[in-house]
């Protein structure tokens, strides 16, 4: 079994500039309420989006009134969804990613970071010419 290797001072920084730059791209929750005309809980996400989702699909929250859905609350940095008096806890990237579908999501994330390589290589590769 292999020991645990304490990291330098260096490899440290390297992980937290990692971690943060992953954070970048995370998509969280920045607010949510409950749509009592569509009976769906919005999202706003951190890049601008807004979903919905319909209480069927919200664990924790399928037989809640719309008095009880009056008070959701963003915690954990957008990470999850509270509602304190269901005490039911949503985890945001965990919603959208059965939702949304993980490959939707997956695709997403692969082609944003194709697109970070190739900027960071001049742009998109230039076809050859053809003689």
């Amino acid at each position: 079994m292999a020991e645990f290797e304490i990291p330098t001072a260096d490899q440290f920084a390297a992980i937290t500039r990692q971690t943060a730059e992953r954070m970048k791209h995370q998509l969280l929750a920045v607010s949510a309420r409950y749509d009592r005309r569509g009976k769906r809980v919005m999202i706003a996400l951190n890049n601008g989006a807004v979903v919905g989702f319909p209480l069927a699909s919200l664990p924790g929250l399928e037989c809640a009134t719309p008095d009880e859905l009056g008070h959701i609350a963003v915690e954990g940095g957008g990470y999850g969804l509270h509602v304190a008096c269901l005490d039911a806890d949503i985890s945001v990237p965990q919603l959208l990613s059965d939702q949304l579908g993980s490959t939707v999501m997956k695709r997403t994330l692969v082609r944003a970071s194709a697109s970070r390589v190739n900027g960071r290589l001049g742009g998109r590769p230039r076809k050859s010419q053809a003689a």
